[in-house]
């Protein structure tokens, strides 16, 4: 049975928590609010059964560990994401001091990879003070000073 307050039906309407998350006081004080204002002006002629108030208990509870559970998954999903952004970034820093190419609106760019770091929440590699998506290069090669640096 749906819980009902002054001819508002809470347990049909799928925005009932919503309505009621909008008021002062945690979710079990506006619970037992709704629950009491219901149970004052019910018909005495026709009081609330124990089975529909174990029902209604039933799915507050149901609703207090919905709300809980969106606020655990809400925050995973946060760190995994920011987790993600940190990865890339880490994995990105092998590109610095390496040669690249790049397609961008402008044409093909080629530089020399400066740094690497986030603008406009995209990962982006830094040369001659320009970002430059990483998803936009083309190319990459060895570092700057040639191969031959790197013989004995």
């Amino acid at each position: 049975m749906p819980l009902t307050v002054q001819g508002t039906d809470y347990g049909s309407n799928p925005n009932w928590a919503n309505s009621v998350s909008g008021q002062t006081g945690s979710l079990q004080d506006q619970f037992m609010e709704i629950l009491l204002t219901q149970l004052r002006y019910q018909d005495p002629m026709e009081p609330m059964k124990e089975k529909d108030f174990f029902a209604q208990m039933a799915q507050f509870t149901t609703a207090t560990q919905m709300q809980n559970l969106n606020t655990n998954v809400s925050w995973l999903c946060g760190y995994m994401a920011d987790s993600q952004l940190g990865k890339g970034l880490l994995e990105a820093t092998h590109l610095v001091g390496k040669e690249f190419q790049a397609a961008t609106l402008q044409g093909t760019v080629a530089g020399v990879v400066e740094g690497v770091g986030f603008s406009s929440g995209r990962l982006v590699v830094r040369s001659g003070g320009q970002d430059i998506p990483i998803e936009d290069l083309i190319w990459i090669g060895g570092t700057a000073h040639g191969i031959e640096d790197h013989q004995p």
